[in-house]
């Protein structure tokens, strides 16, 4: 929404959203919206952290994705400028994708052959090359909302095939405790920023005449954390799937995380000791004294 300009100048986004623009600071555009995307961020670091030993590398690559998006979203959302737009938007292209092929290759047993994660790879670079290329015609109204709706359409399509595939797992879990209420919460919280979403995008002069809850920085936040719970069932069912033994477990009874049944081993000094040991050790010290 254009209200003054700003250390960036004036806005050549393809969207401008519902917050006024350099309103709390001269350098940031958006500042609600540029803030709530270190959620992204955040959830993303997290996740690397959480998940860095015992689980496959793909789901690192979306982890990492998800953190590219954050700070592609502080850029885009920060100044406004089209060019930054992309870096917003093929992230969250490319999360998709990996975790596409994370929820059909989540059998011991490839599925398919190599030309399906190369198949996967070029069309996100397609998609990429796409998106930059429309770019250069970023001063045409028409040309601009053609890219926008290009990426809202094959975002939203791909968005639909992972999510029927979660569900697959999910009804495939529903005897493992908690994936069901992952689901539930995951769901839920992103159904309601969604929702927030598109209020902000179509309704948001109606909005402004009241008051402004800032509902696109709020659709970061739900959706930081529901795409990184519906990701965690992705890594549940494929450490179940080799025999890991996998946990959902909680942080504060707010972030959820896949643990392994032999992660606490991993952090012992040493080995627990055997009944003969400690026998042998209590007779030791007995001499001692």
């Amino acid at each position: 929404m254009n209200s003054t300009v700003g250390f960036w100048g004036e806005p050549t986004s393809t969207v401008d959203w519902c917050e006024n623009n350099y309103e709390v600071s001269y350098y940031i555009a958006e500042f609600f919206n540029t803030l709530s995307s270190l959620c992204l961020i955040c959830a993303g670091i997290f996740g690397s952290m959480m998940h860095s030993k015992g689980f496959d590398y793909r789901f690192s690559l979306c982890f990492i994705a998800i953190t590219f998006i954050g700070f592609g979203s502080i850029l885009f959302h920060g100044t406004l400028i089209f060019p930054f737009e992309h870096f917003d938007g093929i992230p969250m292209i490319f999360y998709l994708l990996i975790l596409f092929y994370s929820v059909n290759e989540n059998k011991k047993e490839r599925k398919f052959g190599n030309w399906f994660p190369i198949t996967l790879f070029l069309w996100g670079s397609i998609f990429s090359i796409l998106l930059i290329f429309l770019g250069e015609y970023y001063e045409n109204r028409i040309m601009k909302l053609v890219e926008f709706y290009i990426f809202q359409g094959t975002f939203f399509l791909m968005s639909i095939c992972v999510y029927l595939h979660i569900i697959a797992i999910v009804i495939n879990l529903k005897d493992e405790k908690g994936i069901g209420a992952l689901m539930i919460r995951g769901s839920t919280i992103f159904l309601i920023g969604y929702i927030g979403w598109n209020i902000d995008y179509h309704f948001c002069t109606e909005m402004n005449k009241i008051l402004n809850p800032q509902l696109h920085a709020w659709w970061h936040v739900t959706a930081s954390y529901s795409c990184y719970s519906l990701l965690l069932i992705a890594i549940f069912d494929r450490s179940k799937t080799l025999g890991k033994n996998p946990k959902i477990k909680w942080v504060c009874i707010i972030l959820p995380y896949v643990g392994l049944s032999d992660e606490s081993e991993q952090y012992l000094p040493s080995k627990v000791m055997s009944s003969a040991e400690r026998e042998l050790l209590m007779q030791e010290v007995s001499v001692e004294d």
